[in-house]
């Protein structure tokens, strides 16, 4: 579908908010997302994953981050511009735990679907929570809540996030994680350690986003699964960290 473009600044260092306008045709959990087409022309020819960092009724967000051709065109896109969307697609987050201290836990652009879950956690669902993100410099910090932990110790704590919060964590905790695979890995591993429960969404390089060609397999304790179909979500149990 084409929808209309109602927004496209740059928030941060080289990332931006997209804001396209909302039809009305859908729901959208936290964690599900679009596949984007970056222009009508054959370059680039596939299109782009996306998460939904904020879904209200005027509007659908993304915040994307320029690491190539196609989301550096993207930023050209002007407000009254449309642009071909392909969702909502896959499994979010939706499981509330129940009785235990929930914390979300992101990794540079890994933090935009943690915003949108923030805030049906808030209003939809009235549960309380603790935001933790972390980011390589101050200048990247696109997020207007949470702890901050900076790799450069430019904001926040001095370190990685999973430095900042692994003292916190035991067997009543429980995360919803998204960020960059060495991050996600060492929180599995944390987790396991701590007894905490996580549910994570999975980075992933995508062609078709619906499951037909096999681009996004992950290995699991059960065969492979497909992140686009199967997840993004996953119970960081299911996953094989060690073939990550």
């Amino acid at each position: 579908m084409e929808l209309k473009i109602v927004e496209n600044r740059e928030i941060a260092k080289n990332t931006f908010s997209l804001k396209i306008e909302n039809p009305a045709l859908f729901d959208i959990k936290p964690g599900q997302f679009f596949m984007v087409r970056i222009n009508g022309f054959n370059y680039p020819l596939l299109r782009r994953p996306f998460s939904v960092a904020n879904f209200t009724g005027n509007y659908i967000e993304i915040i994307y981050r320029v690491v190539g051709e196609g989301t550096k065109i993207l930023t050209d896109k002007k407000v009254g511009e449309f642009i071909d969307l392909l969702g909502p697609l896959g499994n979010g987050f939706d499981e509330i735990a129940e009785n235990k201290k929930i914390m979300l836990v992101g990794g540079g652009i890994g933090a935009a679907p943690l915003i949108y879950l923030s805030s049906v956690l808030k209003n939809r669902h009235k549960t309380p929570y603790e935001a933790f993100f972390g980011f390589n410099s101050k200048d990247e910090i696109y997020v207007d809540f949470g702890s901050i932990a900076t790799m450069d110790g430019s904001s926040g704590f001095d370190g990685n996030v999973v430095d900042m919060i692994e003292d916190r964590l035991n067997e009543d905790t429980f995360i919803f994680a998204c960020g960059p695979t060495i991050m996600m890995k060492r929180l599995a591993y944390v987790c396991y350690d701590k007894g905490c429960g996580m549910k994570v969404s999975l980075e992933s390089r995508m062609a078709c986003g619906i499951g037909v060609c096999l681009g996004c397999v992950v290995e699991s304790q059960n065969g492979f699964k497909k992140v686009c179909e199967d997840g993004p979500v996953f119970d960081f149990r299911e996953i094989v960290w060690q073939a990550m």
